[in-house]
This record gives structure tokens, C-alpha cells and sequence, in this order.
């Protein structure tokens, strides 16, 4: 079995929740990707590693980070931050706070790359795109250039037209789960 595969049997035994469920978009779905069950595994974490390092690694122009919206994206940007060092290509980690601190440095964006920096922002879950959004809109308000945007699991629900301005890359979408 090859690693997608492997991930993806993982998101479907251990993600895929099943019940009454009010989404971060407002929404409400009988149907719930609880990535973290995946992003904080340790084969998950690792199968995601790998399967986003060869898309970063292949994007044109490379990237100096990768970041995201604070929960969903902490261990995956960590993790990459890690496995890129190791591989010979380092590229740093950032977090978005969907609200700046009230205290210390007061940042919206943990660890935030030079400006002109080109980035790839990573989402666990996309709904409709504005938790993604807002963090893409936080990222270049600093100055960083968004080079790729990718998720885990894309729910089909809007996103993908909402990150259209984008090179999204969605690592799976809904439907390939049979829901």
C-alpha cells in the first residue's frame, strides 16, 4: 500500500465521525473530519509529512515556510519544519492566531518569515475557505507571498472556489471517502 493510501484508510478509520456536528463555517453536517485524530498520530503525522514534503519540495520557486491557521495546521508545520531540515532543505514554520495576542508581542503570526518570503499555508479541514482565507489575508498583510495552499481534507462545501485565487491543493476531498 502505498503512502496516500495508507493515509487515507488512516482518515477513514480514526477521522470520519458520524453524528450532529455545528462546523467552524456555521454549518451543520452529519459528517465530521476530526483531522487531529490524524495530524497528531504518529504514522498520520508521518504519512502527511511525507505526501506534503513532495509536493513542496516540486513547487516552482520553492518556499522558505509553511504555515496556517492555529490549531489545524500545528503539527503538520511542525512536523514539515523537522522533515525538511532532515532532508537537506530547511524550510521554517509559522502559525496564524485567528486573533493577535493581548500580550507579550501582541503578533498575529508566530515565528512570521521575512516579508516577501514565499509561503505554503496548510488547513487540516476546508469547508468553505475562510478560516484558510483569513489566514492567507494575515499572512500577506505581513508581506508573504502565498505559494501553494493545501489541505488534508477538502469537504467539498465551498472551498475549493473560495481558494480558487490560489494554487490550492487539497491532499483529499470528501468524496473519495464515499460520503
Amino acid at each position: 500500500m502505498d503512502i496516500r493510501e495508507r493515509l487515507k484508510a488512516l482518515i477513514s478509520e480514526k477521522c470520519i465521525l458520524k453524528g450532529d456536528f455545528l462546523l467552524a463555517s456555521g454549518a451543520r453536517s452529519s459528517v465530521y473530519f476530526d483531522c487531529k485524530r490524524a495530524t497528531l498520530h504518529p504514522e498520520g503525522i508521518s504519512l502527511i509529512g511525507e505526501l506534503l514534503w513532495e509536493q513542496i519540495a516540486a513547487l516552482p520557486g520553492g518556499i522558505s515556510a509553511v504555515g496556517g491557521p492555529t490549531i489545524g495546521a500545528d503539527p503538520i508545520v511542525g512536523h514539515l519544519a523537522a522533515l525538511s531540515f532532515i532532508k537537506g532543505r530547511p524550510v521554517a514554520a509559522f502559525l496564524v492566531r485567528k486573533d493577535a495576542k493581548s500580550h507579550g508581542t501582541r503578533r498575529s503570526i508566530e515565528n512570521p518569515p521575512p516579508a516577501g518570503s514565499r509561503v505554503a499555508i496548510f488547513e487540516d479541514v476546508v469547508t468553505s475557505g475562510g478560516s484558510t482565507l483569513d489566514a492567507i489575508r494575515a499572512a500577506q498583510e505581513s508581506g508573504l507571498k502565498i505559494a501553494a495552499v493545501f489541505c488534508l481534507v477538502d469537504r467539498e462545501q465551498g472551498g475549493e472556489k473560495a481558494l480558487s485565487a490560489y494554487d490550492y491543493r487539497p491532499l483529499f476531498k470528501k468524496s473519495e471517502f464515499g460520503l
